[in-house]
């Protein structure tokens, strides 16, 4: 197989699709929750960012495979957590994706009054353009997300920079906020460093994968860690003295109005659409050449890939397509919500970090990290403790679908 990302395009696949939705979304609700001590949750939460990014990093350079993290899983915990994780992944992101679309297409109608009656249509639009670039390769993908990243990055760390130099006073937050409260916008913020765990379906098209790998994450991880707190921080301070209470509108959009004025909220609709986008681009291009490695390898229908040509993902990408365009055409007759696939996606994404970083105890030296990692686990528990009874139920069903399809006699079954 050819190898063609390198540090910059990796970094690029990495970038846009971790800052995600989460950097419009997150720090207006961190805001709030603590007022102006919200940057002291987001640099903890930041440090939080920087020992997952390393563990996740650090298995993919282990597997050397694009089914992931998953085989380190599996030889770590046995063979039928590997397939388990593996679906995890796969349940994730036969939901998640279209929450992911039905954001990016919230910011596009918002620009453009009197289109929110033809939303379903901009998100099939989005859909197809997105399979478009996944069809391209991956190098296209690569340069797209780099683009996107790139672009975005640059919008907000100049506004932000011009909204802080505009300010009267730059204050920095006097004390710790209140330990619970400070707890439950942790919970919360964890989101903002979710997405590391799937760098590793990418290794195989890497160019070097262990140096390769570790520089972009470095580079990767230092310009989230900026965007975010710099962000962040830009935010708090343009609220300036306000009582903030429920119903103050805080908006990311605020940061940028210095430099923008009135188009300050059309660019910030290109920003974050542009981030969906990206994050679209690297889940499904992941998850995809992860189903087209595993059903060369017996552990999914060999449909899924073309024995007379060299493996793609194709085929997987068609299916997830078709369970997209059926659960956005059913939330577009209200049988199901996006809320509800948020739900159902939030909780297999969780399981699926869970198998990681308990593999991870197995295989990364270090007691402080170690000690780092349980507390990571912990913490993913507790979230997984407030899904949904419906999200239970299909972990369940997931589950135990996965440890019957790793005996033997199916495996030979799938490989016929």
């Amino acid at each position: 197989m050819n190898k063609k990302l390198n540090t910059i395009s990796i970094s690029g696949l990495m970038i846009g699709p971790i800052l995600g939705s989460g950097i419009v979304l997150l720090p207006p609700i961190a805001i709030h929750m603590i007022g102006d001590k919200a940057i002291i949750a987001w640099i903890i939460t930041m440090l939080m960012g920087i020992i997952f990014a390393y563990i996740f990093t650090k298995m993919s350079i282990l597997t050397l495979s694009n089914e992931g993290v998953n085989v380190v899983i599996g030889e770590k915990l046995g063979q039928n957590f590997r397939e388990l994780s593996s679906n995890y992944l796969t349940a994730a992101v036969c939901f998640g994706p279209v929450a992911v679309l039905y954001t990016a297409s919230g910011f596009i109608c918002n620009m453009f009054p009197g289109t929110n009656n033809y939303r379903t249509l901009v998100i099939f639009i989005l859909l197809f353009l997105n399979i478009a670039v996944l069809l391209m390769g991956i190098t296209a993908m690569g340069k797209v997300t780099l683009v996107l990243s790139s672009l975005t990055g640059l919008i907000l760390i100049i506004g932000s920079v011009f909204n802080l130099l505009k300010q009267d006073n730059v204050t920095f937050p006097s004390g710790m906020p209140p330990i619970t409260t400070l707890g439950s916008t942790l919970l919360l913020l964890f989101w903002a460093i979710i997405g590391w765990e799937v760098i590793g379906s990418y290794v195989e098209e890497v160019m070097n994968p262990e140096k390769t790998l570790m520089r972009a994450m470095k580079i990767s991880l230092s310009a989230v860690i900026f965007i975010y707190l710099l962000t962040t921080f830009a935010l708090q301070n343009s609220l300036g003295n306000q009582i903030i209470t429920k119903e103050t509108d805080i908006n990311v959009s605020l940061i940028l109005i210095p430099l923008f004025g009135n188009l300050s909220y059309i660019v910030m609709g290109i920003v974050a659409a542009g981030l969906c986008y990206a994050t679209l681009i690297m889940i499904l291009g992941a998850v995809t050449r992860q189903m087209a490695a595993r059903a060369e390898n017996g552990m999914l229908p060999a449909f899924l890939i073309k024995k007379e040509e060299e493996r793609s993902p194709k085929r997987a990408l068609l299916v997830l397509t078709i369970f997209h365009c059926i659960l956005i055409v059913l939330i577009h007759y209200n049988y199901i919500t996006v809320e509800w696939t948020v739900g159902i996606a939030n909780t297999f994404f969780i399981c699926n970090a869970l198998l990681g970083l308990i593999a991870s105890l197995k295989c990364i030296d270090g007691i402080i990290l170690k000690i780092s990692i349980i507390l990571l686990i912990i913490i993913l528990v507790i979230l997984l403790a407030f899904s949904s009874l419906l999200g239970w139920i299909l972990l369940v069903a997931v589950s135990l679908m996965s440890m019957y399809k790793s005996m033997p006699q199916f495996q030979q079954k799938l490989k016929n």
